[in-house]
Protein backbone atom coordinates (compact mmCIF):
# COMPACT_ATOMS: atom_id res chain seq x y z
CA UNK A 1 0.00 0.00 0.00
CA UNK A 2 1.74 3.20 -1.13
CA UNK A 3 1.77 5.93 1.88
CA UNK A 4 0.90 9.33 1.21
CA UNK A 5 1.44 10.51 4.20
CA UNK A 6 1.38 10.08 7.63
CA UNK A 7 -0.99 11.11 10.96
CA UNK A 8 1.31 13.13 13.64
CA UNK A 9 -0.15 14.73 16.31
CA UNK A 10 -3.83 14.68 15.76
CA UNK A 11 -2.95 16.03 11.72
CA UNK A 12 -2.74 14.28 8.64
CA UNK A 13 1.03 15.36 7.01
CA UNK A 14 1.88 15.32 3.55
CA UNK A 15 5.62 13.80 3.79
CA UNK A 16 7.78 17.23 3.73
CA UNK A 17 5.38 18.96 6.52
CA UNK A 18 5.63 15.22 8.75
CA UNK A 19 9.63 15.50 8.61
CA UNK A 20 9.23 19.71 8.95
CA UNK A 21 6.78 18.68 12.55
CA UNK A 22 9.56 15.26 13.40
CA UNK A 23 12.68 18.26 13.49
CA UNK A 24 10.84 20.82 15.48
CA UNK A 25 9.15 18.59 18.17
CA UNK A 26 13.32 17.82 18.12
CA UNK A 27 13.02 14.05 16.48
CA UNK A 28 16.44 13.61 14.21
CA UNK A 29 15.62 12.63 10.91
CA UNK A 30 18.26 11.83 8.23
CA UNK A 31 18.16 14.32 5.31
CA UNK A 32 18.41 13.08 1.27
CA UNK A 33 16.49 9.99 2.16
CA UNK A 34 12.83 9.19 0.77
CA UNK A 35 10.48 9.91 3.43
CA UNK A 36 9.37 6.19 4.42
CA UNK A 37 13.22 5.72 4.74
CA UNK A 38 14.32 8.19 6.61
CA UNK A 39 11.19 8.07 9.36
CA UNK A 40 11.81 4.23 9.81
CA UNK A 41 15.49 4.63 10.94
CA UNK A 42 14.10 7.82 13.22
CA UNK A 43 11.90 4.94 14.57
CA UNK A 44 14.37 2.34 14.73
CA UNK A 45 16.49 4.80 16.70
CA UNK A 46 14.16 5.72 19.47
CA UNK A 47 12.96 1.78 19.87
CA UNK A 48 9.91 2.50 18.11
CA UNK A 49 8.92 -0.56 16.24
CA UNK A 50 7.04 1.17 13.15
CA UNK A 51 5.14 -1.67 11.63
CA UNK A 52 3.14 -2.34 14.44
CA UNK A 53 1.15 1.04 14.89
CA UNK A 54 -0.31 -0.51 17.62
CA UNK A 55 2.71 -0.02 19.92
CA UNK A 56 3.14 3.20 20.15
CA UNK A 57 0.90 6.73 19.60
CA UNK A 58 0.70 8.94 16.78
CA UNK A 59 0.95 11.51 19.26
CA UNK A 60 4.94 10.74 20.26
CA UNK A 61 5.38 9.23 16.70
CA UNK A 62 4.01 9.46 13.13
CA UNK A 63 2.13 6.70 11.78
CA UNK A 64 1.73 6.01 7.76
CA UNK A 65 -1.67 7.02 5.74
CA UNK A 66 -1.96 5.08 2.81
CA UNK A 67 -4.11 6.19 -0.22
CA UNK A 68 -6.71 4.01 0.87
CA UNK A 69 -7.56 5.05 4.14
CA UNK A 70 -7.72 8.82 2.54
CA UNK A 71 -11.45 10.37 2.84
CA UNK A 72 -13.19 13.59 2.99
CA UNK A 73 -16.72 13.70 3.62
CA UNK A 74 -18.39 16.63 1.90
CA UNK A 75 -20.59 19.31 3.57
CA UNK A 76 -24.51 18.32 2.11
CA UNK A 77 -25.26 19.72 -1.22
CA UNK A 78 -28.45 17.71 -1.40
CA UNK A 79 -30.49 16.87 1.48
CA UNK A 80 -29.78 13.58 3.22
CA UNK A 81 -27.20 12.67 0.88
CA UNK A 82 -23.61 12.05 1.46
CA UNK A 83 -20.81 12.45 -1.03
CA UNK A 84 -17.02 12.05 -0.25
CA UNK A 85 -13.96 12.17 -2.31
CA UNK A 86 -10.74 10.24 -2.23
CA UNK A 87 -8.24 12.50 -0.93
CA UNK A 88 -7.11 14.41 2.09
CA UNK A 89 -5.30 17.77 2.62
CA UNK A 90 -2.37 17.95 4.26
CA UNK A 91 -3.14 20.69 7.36
CA UNK A 92 0.42 21.82 6.93
CA UNK A 93 0.30 23.17 3.63
CA UNK A 94 -3.03 22.44 2.00
CA UNK A 95 -1.73 19.85 -0.78
CA UNK A 96 -4.41 17.22 -1.57
CA UNK A 97 -2.32 14.09 -0.06
CA UNK A 98 -2.99 11.71 -3.21
CA UNK A 99 -2.68 14.33 -5.58
CA UNK A 100 -0.09 15.72 -3.99
CA UNK A 101 -0.73 19.34 -5.21
CA UNK A 102 -2.58 22.15 -3.91
CA UNK A 103 -6.19 23.32 -5.12
CA UNK A 104 -6.20 26.15 -7.59
CA UNK A 105 -7.20 29.80 -6.43
CA UNK A 106 -10.98 30.88 -7.41
CA UNK A 107 -9.61 33.18 -10.40
CA UNK A 108 -7.78 29.78 -12.00
CA UNK A 109 -10.75 27.44 -10.75
CA UNK A 110 -13.47 29.94 -12.50
CA UNK A 111 -11.24 29.83 -15.53
CA UNK A 112 -11.23 25.74 -15.58
CA UNK A 113 -15.07 25.81 -15.13
CA UNK A 114 -15.92 28.17 -18.01
CA UNK A 115 -13.63 27.08 -20.90
CA UNK A 116 -14.37 23.23 -19.57
CA UNK A 117 -17.98 23.10 -19.26
CA UNK A 118 -18.50 26.08 -21.72
CA UNK A 119 -20.29 28.33 -18.96
CA UNK A 120 -20.23 32.45 -19.56
CA UNK A 121 -18.04 33.68 -16.90
CA UNK A 122 -20.88 35.72 -15.56
CA UNK A 123 -21.86 32.33 -14.46
CA UNK A 124 -18.81 30.07 -14.42
CA UNK A 125 -17.56 32.13 -11.25
CA UNK A 126 -20.58 32.16 -8.81
CA UNK A 127 -20.78 28.03 -9.82
CA UNK A 128 -16.71 27.97 -9.01
CA UNK A 129 -17.18 29.72 -5.57
CA UNK A 130 -20.71 27.37 -4.71
CA UNK A 131 -17.68 24.07 -5.72
CA UNK A 132 -15.21 25.35 -2.93
CA UNK A 133 -18.69 25.37 -0.57
CA UNK A 134 -18.95 21.86 -1.02
CA UNK A 135 -15.41 21.07 -0.82
CA UNK A 136 -15.08 20.42 -4.62
CA UNK A 137 -12.00 22.55 -4.50
CA UNK A 138 -9.79 21.47 -7.67
CA UNK A 139 -10.73 19.96 -10.90
CA UNK A 140 -9.82 16.47 -10.17
CA UNK A 141 -13.13 15.84 -8.29
CA UNK A 142 -15.34 17.77 -10.14
CA UNK A 143 -17.64 16.18 -12.48
CA UNK A 144 -20.42 17.57 -15.24
CA UNK A 145 -23.60 16.85 -12.74
CA UNK A 146 -21.57 18.61 -10.06
CA UNK A 147 -21.27 22.04 -12.60
CA UNK A 148 -24.67 21.99 -13.71
CA UNK A 149 -26.18 21.13 -9.87
CA UNK A 150 -24.15 24.09 -8.57
CA UNK A 151 -25.48 26.55 -11.38
CA UNK A 152 -29.32 25.53 -10.64
CA UNK A 153 -28.48 27.15 -7.67
CA UNK A 154 -27.26 31.06 -8.49
CA UNK A 155 -29.24 33.22 -10.29
CA UNK A 156 -28.17 32.97 -14.07
CA UNK A 157 -29.66 33.69 -17.25
CA UNK A 158 -31.59 30.99 -19.79
CA UNK A 159 -29.99 29.62 -22.52
CA UNK A 160 -30.87 26.49 -24.90
CA UNK A 161 -29.47 25.18 -27.94
CA UNK A 162 -30.76 23.62 -31.01
CA UNK A 163 -29.92 22.85 -34.43
CA UNK A 164 -31.23 25.35 -37.39
CA UNK A 165 -30.70 25.76 -41.30
CA UNK A 166 -29.22 23.25 -43.61
CA UNK A 167 -27.01 22.43 -43.26
CA UNK A 168 -27.53 22.62 -39.74
CA UNK A 169 -26.00 24.89 -37.18
CA UNK A 170 -25.82 25.02 -33.45
CA UNK A 171 -27.51 28.10 -32.23
CA UNK A 172 -27.62 29.14 -28.50
CA UNK A 173 -31.52 30.74 -28.01
CA UNK A 174 -32.44 32.50 -25.06
CA UNK A 175 -36.16 31.56 -25.21
CA UNK A 176 -37.30 28.24 -24.74
CA UNK A 177 -38.76 26.37 -28.05
CA UNK A 178 -41.02 23.87 -26.14
CA UNK A 179 -42.13 23.10 -22.92
CA UNK A 180 -39.43 21.84 -19.82
CA UNK A 181 -37.06 22.90 -23.25
CA UNK A 182 -33.42 22.42 -20.78
CA UNK A 183 -31.36 25.06 -20.06
CA UNK A 184 -27.45 24.45 -21.67
CA UNK A 185 -26.10 25.57 -18.65
CA UNK A 186 -27.68 24.04 -15.40
CA UNK A 187 -30.50 21.39 -17.41
CA UNK A 188 -33.65 22.99 -15.77
CA UNK A 189 -36.33 24.58 -17.36
CA UNK A 190 -37.10 28.39 -17.96
CA UNK A 191 -39.57 28.30 -15.03
CA UNK A 192 -37.01 27.23 -12.94
CA UNK A 193 -34.67 29.92 -13.02
CA UNK A 194 -33.71 32.68 -10.64
CA UNK A 195 -33.06 36.08 -12.29
CA UNK A 196 -31.59 39.25 -11.17
CA UNK A 197 -34.15 42.61 -11.30
CA UNK A 198 -32.76 45.32 -13.71
CA UNK A 199 -34.07 48.13 -11.28
CA UNK A 200 -33.65 47.22 -8.09
CA UNK A 201 -31.35 44.07 -8.48
CA UNK A 202 -33.54 41.87 -6.18
CA UNK A 203 -33.34 38.03 -7.47
CA UNK A 204 -36.94 37.12 -8.61
CA UNK A 205 -38.14 33.38 -9.97
CA UNK A 206 -39.05 33.26 -13.22
CA UNK A 207 -42.33 32.77 -12.71
CA UNK A 208 -43.39 34.83 -9.93
CA UNK A 209 -44.94 38.37 -10.14
CA UNK A 210 -42.52 41.44 -9.34
CA UNK A 211 -43.12 44.75 -8.73
CA UNK A 212 -40.85 46.43 -11.47
CA UNK A 213 -41.30 45.99 -15.11
CA UNK A 214 -38.17 44.23 -14.98
CA UNK A 215 -37.00 42.27 -18.35
CA UNK A 216 -37.49 38.95 -17.74
CA UNK A 217 -34.40 37.66 -18.91
CA UNK A 218 -34.75 34.56 -20.84
CA UNK A 219 -38.15 35.83 -22.09
CA UNK A 220 -37.15 38.82 -23.40
CA UNK A 221 -39.89 40.85 -22.62
CA UNK A 222 -41.14 43.46 -19.74
CA UNK A 223 -43.93 41.66 -17.30
CA UNK A 224 -46.17 43.88 -15.25
CA UNK A 225 -47.91 42.82 -12.05
CA UNK A 226 -50.17 44.99 -9.43
CA UNK A 227 -49.09 48.08 -8.25
CA UNK A 228 -46.17 46.98 -4.93
CA UNK A 229 -43.11 48.89 -3.81
CA UNK A 230 -39.48 47.90 -4.25
CA UNK A 231 -38.15 46.91 -0.98
CA UNK A 232 -34.72 49.55 -2.04
CA UNK A 233 -36.45 52.21 -4.11
CA UNK A 234 -39.56 52.34 -2.25
CA UNK A 235 -40.96 53.27 -6.44
CA UNK A 236 -44.13 52.12 -7.49
CA UNK A 237 -45.28 50.26 -10.83
CA UNK A 238 -49.06 50.28 -11.79
CA UNK A 239 -50.32 48.08 -14.80
CA UNK A 240 -51.39 51.21 -18.00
Amino acid sequence: MSVVGYTYQAENLCPSCTLKAMRANGIKVQRGKPHEDAIRLAAEKLGIVFDDERSYDSGDFPKPVTKQMCETELPDSEPGVRHAISDERCTGCGRWLILGAKSPSEVVLTRFIRDSYELPHTVAKPVAGELRCWGLSHPEFITEDNVRQAAAMVPHDYATVHAEGNPQRIVLLTTPRYDNDPCFYCGRPWEKHRFVCDTCRTTVAADSKHSHQARMKGQLQFRKTKETSCPETKETSCPE
